[in-house]
């Protein structure tokens, strides 16, 4: 009996090629890894992150805003303003994904600037420059960071309870007055956290020390909040702009951050963002062309020929509807699919059968009175962005927006959408 089994080599040649395809075409590859690989077109949105980058730099406390659809591109886009900022060399940087530090359903007053404390501590904690060696610096910083991380995560202190008349009688005559007793003190990033605003001009102080030990190093804070766009309610993110983002602007410090697609519809949250940030960048999807020069850019620099021919290429573009994690999802699963059909490369029916699934997957959950108002979407080209749930139609990407007034319904829904039966006469 064999001690291995040996694919035949062909077989490897196969497998091999449909790996290297698939690897290239992960929809949920971290950007910045993309990035590195050089798989990503830098210039898809006119270089808007050296635009975002440079304003950062301009005008220190300036505040922009990156405002998209899921899949449209704003992590790759503030990832690289972040790579554009730290080559300058007098800039700092500072990348947080705020969903990986705190529960976004808990987000309110103060979770902004924690983590923004906690990151630019983590910089000199870890031993950046000659902080290691610096005992000064150490000894300088040691206090404003027990402030931050308390600020941030809470803190157990023991207090001293004096007994009332109700209290239970002790025998030891040590506790005959009082006790003591534990209290936990919340922090802004450990949940549930506190409903009410708590006011946030207490953590500036030791903010402000980091700050300055950055400035005294030749560096100037950047911080950019990645993740608020995943936010639900509009409210939470104004909650924080209104409060932590104020009090960055105060100390210079600028910033840039996603928001939630609906801060530009919501109407009942009565803001203007064009009023309260210096720039609102909206990353739209990206209209399919005629030629779909564009969308096949982004797909040849991932070396989509090697499995994908001409037409093929232009179904999926066509089907993405330009959202740019639906170009890529295509292309992964018509891959996925020509390999466990045994197709040496992809053909029309794997492509034409992922469509089909991505369409369904926008389908499912849909009663009859929204599959109505997206036909009517389709013949009438009218669509009113203020109606509650017609922004949840925008933010579940089963309608895009290509201008503010062109909107249309995704073409993968549309090609699965039931359509009424024509009565006859």
């Amino acid at each position: 009996m064999p001690s291995s089994v040996t694919a035949p080599e062909s077989q490897l040649s196969r497998r091999d090629k449909f790996r290297a395809y698939m690897q290239a075409f992960n929809p949920t590859a971290p950007a910045v890894d993309l990035i590195r690989a050089g798989l990503v077109i830098e210039d898809l949105h006119q270089s808007l992150y050296r635009n975002l980058a440079g304003r950062a730099d301009l005008e220190p406390g300036s505040q922009q805003l990156l405002v998209g659809g899921v899949g449209s591109g704003k992590t790759t886009e503030l990832l690289l303003a972040k790579r554009s900022l730290e080559s300058q060399g007098h800039i700092l940087p500072l990348y947080i994904d705020v969903p990986k530090a705190t529960d976004l359903s808990g987000l309110n007053t103060g979770c902004l600037v924690a983590c923004l404390g906690l990151k630019i501590a983590a910089h000199f904690g870890n031993g950046v420059g000659a902080y290691s060696e610096d005992t000064e610096l150490k000894a300088e910083l040691g206090k404003p960071f027990e402030k931050l991380r308390t600020y941030a995560y809470g803190k157990i202190e023991r207090i001293w309870v004096p007994f009332d008349d109700d209290s239970p009688d002790f025998d030891d005559s040590d506790y005959d007055e009082g006790r003591f007793t534990l209290r936990k003190i919340p922090g802004k990033l450990r949940p549930p956290l506190p409903s009410l605003d708590r006011e946030i001009q207490g953590i500036r102080e030791p903010l402000e020390q980091f700050l300055a030990a950055a400035k005294r190093r030749g560096k100037e804070v950047v911080v950019i909040f990645d993740g608020l766009d995943r936010l639900l309610d509009p409210t939470q993110f104004w909650s924080v702009a209104h409060q932590d983002l104020r009090l960055l602007r105060q100390l210079k410090v600028s910033a840039l951050a996603t928001a939630p697609l609906s801060v530009l519809f919501a109407a009942e949250v009565g803001q203007s963002i064009a009023g309260e940030f210096d720039r609102v960048q909206h990353l739209a999807v990206i209209t399919p062309g005629p030629d779909n020069a564009c969308l096949r850019s982004v797909l040849e620099k991932r070396h989509c020929s090697d499995l994908l021919n001409r037409e093929e290429v232009d179904a999926i573009c066509h089907y993405s509807g330009g959202v740019l994690r639906d170009l890529i999802s295509l292309s992964r699963d018509a891959g996925e699919e020509a390999y466990v059909s045994e197709h040496d490369t992809i053909i029309a029916a794997d492509v034409e059968k992922v469509i089909r699934q991505l369409g369904n997957g926008y389908l499912r959950g849909l009663g009859p009175p929204v599959i109505n108002a997206l036909l009517e979407l389709d013949q009438s080209k009218s669509f009113n962005v203020r109606l509650p749930h017609n922004i949840e139609l925008l933010l579940t990407r089963r309608v895009l927006e290509y201008s503010s007034t062109d909107f249309r319904v995704h073409p993968a829904l549309l090609s699965v959408i039931p359509r009424p039966e024509l009565k006859s006469a």
